[in-house]
């Protein structure tokens, strides 16, 4: 939450010394300056005097209106995404439509940490759609010009924002442009600046004993369900990338085995029903490329089949959100990102979604596979 960073921001714009704040709240101005460097913390005795002192609340600072100012913005370009994806009539063209539309907002705040980061995600998402070449659509100069903007906003983020969550996502989305580009060198490095499971010494291997010691085991049953759902979605997502290339290189057949297998771990994993909502969106893509491995060896039924199984499997997620969002109970299972993501669901959104994957298999595909194989699905 950077403590220090907040109370010398606040101290700043009160126009207080670190002496002169010390006096106020009784310390000495080696323990604020102590504070400020993060080199400790105030004693929580001190936190009502000292957020009097700088005429501010405990939620600011500890950072947690920062937090929520956050996250409102992010669901407010999230529903933005989902507009343009909805108007825009094929994926490529919403890549660039939503490339347009951050790049519009930074202007307007260019050292806005998260609108710089979702640049950064952007044109990560840009370039499947932009060939060897670097032309998108034709358009040679596109690419280039976002791929420096992403660059300098990856940059920006890594070196002066101090929210983890933020630097992590801009080294995540920049190491796919330099992929694209082929810079191999300055993709690992970005790798290698993100958090790694292969210690097996993570935060999520020791904070649920803490919570059971400290909080007894109904707390430590809620840390465990936050872990569950963060590893959900780290394995979904090492699933979904294999699958990316898995349904263009190898057989249909060994495709959508490992297709199979992935849906099967998340079958497994929503039995805990808590669990679902971080299987959504990769349950959708891996379906989309087993019905891509499909149609490469014209096995239109099995397709058909698999188009079928998506849309069954889309409408128990809808199910489960209407539930979810009708009991306050289960309600407070979920951040309010989450919530947010479970009340998009609509049917109407599904159906985008759905036209959507028709319309990306269209452009793999080509117009005459996928005319024959809505034969099948009529």
């Amino acid at each position: 939450m950077m403590l220090g960073n907040n109370i010398r921001i606040a101290r700043k714009r009160m126009g207080l010394t670190q002496e002169e704040l010390a006096m106020q709240i009784g310390v000495t101005a080696q323990a604020v300056s102590r504070w400020e460097s993060e080199a400790g913390l105030p004693d929580t005795s001190l936190i009502v005097p000292l957020v009097q002192a700088l005429q501010i609340s405990t939620d600011t600072l500890f950072g947690m209106d920062q937090m929520k100012q956050e996250d409102a913005m992010y669901m407010e370009i999230k529903r933005e995404y989902e507009k343009i994806e909805s108007d825009e009539k094929t994926p490529a063209d919403a890549a660039k439509k939503e490339c347009e539309y951050i790049a519009g907002r930074l202007e307007v705040n260019p050292s806005d940490f998260v609108l710089a980061t979702c640049m950064v995600e952007r044109v990560a998402n840009l370039s499947r759609y932009v060939d060897e070449k670097g032309s998108f659509k034709g358009e040679e100069f596109i690419w280039d010009k976002y791929r420096k903007k992403a660059i300098q906003c990856a940059a920006q983020v890594i070196r002066f924002c101090q929210k983890t969550e933020w630097v992590e996502r801009a080294h995540y989305a920049v190491a796919w442009v330099y992929i694209h580009d082929r810079n191999y060198v300055s993709a690992k490095d970005h790798v290698r600046a993100l958090p790694s499971v292969k210690s097996n010494r993570m935060q999520e291997s020791i904070m649920a004993q803490i919570a059971d010691f400290e909080g007894g085991v109904d707390e430590m049953k809620k840390v465990v369900c936050e872990n569950l759902q963060n590893f959900v979605r780290a394995i979904n997502k090492e699933n979904l990338y294999a699958m990316e290339s898995l349904a263009w290189e190898v057989s249909a057949d060994e495709a959508v085995a490992y297709g199979r297998w992935s849906t099967d771990i998340m079958d497994v994993f929503s039995r805990k029903k808590e669990l679902l909502p971080y299987c959504r969106g990769f349950f959708r893509d891996i379906y989309m490329y087993m019905i891509h491995a499909d149609l490469r060896e014209e096995n239109y039924e099995r397709a058909a089949l698999h188009w079928n199984e998506l849309k069954e499997g889309m409408q128990k997620h809808y199910g489960y959100y209407q539930m979810v969002l009708g009991d306050e109970g289960e309600e407070v299972k979920f951040p309010k990102r989450q919530l947010g993501n479970m009340r998009a669901y609509t049917k109407e959104y599904m159906e985008e979604k759905q036209q959507e994957i028709l319309q990306r298999l269209t452009s793999w595909e080509g117009e005459e596979k996928i005319k024959k194989f809505r034969q099948y699905l009529d």
